[in-house]
């Protein structure tokens, strides 16, 4: 199915119409995901130059943005979510080859918008590749942060982290990948498998905190500031939590 025949039944409430296979031979463009996402509420951008009427975006970081994406609103629809594994399958058979996607042991992602993806990327690859592959959670610890990975894993196997959105580059997926690296404790740490994997990146870092490397499905400009820093405050914008209360609708409503 081409881009426009995608839009049109987005367009047209079919959505849940559409399979992995209406993209087969291609890749998902940009304007497809955004249509997606909006559909369903989960994808805010600032609509135009900063203004005290229009609030903007404060994240978990503590920085300002002027956007928000909201994966976990269309990845807990599994029909949705299977299209987006199957995205994310397509950039990692371009960035590992056969004989390497075949050694993967693990696929790991942090709680908890990014299991249902993480589940339908380590499907796909049991099918296509190893079927013996397991699934594991970066659980959250006491401060929220994907930390925990219970039982540690065996060192022979190799893991691959993927994450469904990238905002810093000391945040969940870096987390994710040290979790990972340290959940042995004294005994052989596992083997991650680089790149680690994104399915939104709205960062401005190609690279985790320890440099390594991340790869994308699908990139947003999307900027953030300091606090001290942020221009939209600086034009009496306030800045909103967009999951805490209402918040959300008020981003809508200027």
């Amino acid at each position: 199915m081409n881009k426009q025949k995608v839009l049109r039944v987005i367009e047209e409430n079919q959505i849940f119409l559409l399979k992995p296979s209406d993209f087969d031979g291609r890749h998902m463009t940009s304007a497809e995901m955004q249509a997606i996402f909006k559909y369903f509420n989960a994808f805010w951008q600032y609509p135009d130059k900063p203004r005290a009427e229009q609030p903007h975006a404060l994240l978990k970081s503590e920085l300002h943005s002027d956007g928000f994406i909201a994966c976990k609103e269309v990845l807990d629809y599994p029909a949705l979510c299977a299209i987006f594994a199957n995205e994310m399958l397509k950039v990692i058979k371009m960035n590992i080859n056969p004989a390497s996607l075949a050694r993967i042991g693990v696929v790991t992602s942090p709680a908890y918008s990014a299991i249902s993806l993480g589940t339908g990327v380590a499907q796909l690859l049991s099918e296509q590749y190893n079927p013996g592959i397991k699934y594991v959670i970066a659980e959250k610890d006491q401060n929220g942060n994907p930390t925990v990975i219970r039982g540690g894993l065996n060192p022979e196997l190799k893991t691959l982290v993927i994450n469904e959105l990238m905002t810093t580059r000391d945040g969940s997926t870096f987390e994710t990948k040290n979790a990972v690296l340290t959940c042995n404790g004294d005994n052989p740490a596992p083997t991650v498998i680089e790149p680690a994997f994104i399915l939104v990146h709205r960062s401005t870092d190609h690279s985790l905190a320890d440099g390594s490397a991340v790869k994308f499905v699908f990139h947003l400009n999307i900027e953030n500031y300091q606090p001290d820093a942020c221009p939209y405050c600086s034009a009496g914008s306030k800045a909103l939590k967009p999951k805490e209360g209402k918040n959300w609708e008020m981003y809508f409503k200027n």
